[in-house]
Parts: structure tokens; C-alpha cells; sequence
């Protein structure tokens, strides 16, 4: 499902509200991070003409993005590996929509949030390089997108609870898609509890 919902998301930019264009290339800029760094510098390079919707950028951006999508699904078609990594910053993303109340945060923006998170995880367990976590956070806000938002202790306590109902959770052990540096990200990486919570408490700080 989130495949497919990213797809048209992606594919369906050209047309969205200000807000859902924003939002939706939250997702644009997860296949940066997850599987092409060129393009990642590519965004940070032709963001002010994206955001002016430039026709000629936004076209080159959508078909990368489908072109990006298409390679990993086509290596992956039983959904068994690599697949997996089309859910890089969902994992916290899809429970701070959860704890939140659907609606007040858009998909994206809430990925958003989460990939932030995901990135300062990749720090701590894969070593991803501050520079990669601080120039994926500087093109989302650069991008008008949410890194934090407003998190007291029990709504922490609520997301580590609703990521543990992910349907990606597999005998009660939460796994993340994490970066070892822009371009480059692995799935089912195990992390410690209290390394999560630290993170959460990190972008609830606003």
C-alpha cells in the first residue's frame, strides 16, 4: 500500500495544493537519501525552481523519482528485502500520524519528521556523517516541511507504543531502514530502545 500510495503522490505533484506539494516531496527527497545521492544534490541544488513548479525541473524530478521506484520494486517483486527501504523515515513517520490524530500533519510532513529522526538514528548505529543528517534536515525545511513538533513524555511514550502495532513489526521488534550517508541506506536494522526514545525526545523540542 504505501508504495502505491507514494507512486501517485509522486506522480500527482505537478497538480497538488501549495501545502500537498510541499509535502509530497518529502517522499521525492526519501529516494534521494535511499538509493541516489546525485539526485539528492540535485534537489538541493533546483529546489527554488521546483518549488516555483518549474515544468521542465518538476518533469526530470517525477521521472527520476518513478524511475528510482520501478528499480527497487522491480528487484524486490515478492517483497521479501530490499523493498523495504521505500520506508525510510515511516517508521516513526506513520506513528506520529497515528498519535497525532490523522489530519493534522499530512503523510509527508510527518515523514518528514520521521526521516529527521531516522537520520540522527543512522548517526548513532550505521555512523551516517552529521554533514549527510544536517543537509537532508536543512532541504526539508528549506522545503517548507516540518523537523520536529511538539512531543511531552506520554505522547513519546504513545509513538514508542504505536510503532510497536506497525504492520512491519515482526515478533514485537521494531526495525528501521537507516543511512549509512546520502545515497546509501540498509533495512531491518535493529535499535536499541532507549537510542529511539533519545531521538524522539530530540525532535520534540521546538
Amino acid at each position: 500500500r504505501d508504495v502505491a500510495v507514494t507512486g501517485v503522490q509522486t506522480c500527482a505533484l505537478p497538480i497538488l495544493p501549495e501545502r500537498e506539494f510541499r509535502a509530497g516531496l518529502a517522499e521525492v527527497i526519501k529516494y534521494g537519501v535511499i538509493y541516489d545521492a546525485a539526485f539528492f544534490r540535485r534537489l538541493e541544488r533546483e529546489l527554488p525552481q521546483i518549488l516555483a513548479r518549474d515544468s521542465a525541473k518538476l518533469a526530470a524530478v517525477v521521472a527520476r523519482c518513478c524511475e528510482i521506484k520501478a528499480d527497487v520494486v522491480g528487484q524486490d517483486e515478492t517483497e521479501t528485502g530490499l523493498r523495504a527501504i521505500l520506508n525510510f523515515g515511516h517508521t516513526i513517520g506513520h506513528a506520529i500520524e497515528a498519535v497525532s490524530g490523522y489530519g493534522k500533519f499530512l503523510h509527508g510532513e510527518a515523514i518528514s519528521i520521521g526521516m529527521v529522526a531516522a537520520a540522527r538514528l543512522s548517526a548513532q548505529v550505521l555512523g551516517m556523517p552529521v554533514r549527510d543528517v544536517e543537509r537532508l534536515r536543512a532541504l526539508l525545511v528549506a522545503t517548507g516541511l516540518p523537523e520536529a513538533m511538539k512531543l511531552d513524555a506520554r505522547r513519546r511514550a504513545r509513538i514508542m507504543e504505536a510503532m510497536k502495532l506497525d504492520k512491519k513489526v515482526s515478533g514485537g521488534e521494531i526495525k528501521f531502514v537507516l543511512a549509512r550517508e546520502i545515497g546509501k541506506v540498509e533495512f531491518g536494522q535493529k535499535v536499541a530502545s532507549t537510542q529511539v526514545e533519545a531521538v524522539l525526545e530530540s525532535i520534540g523540542k521546538k
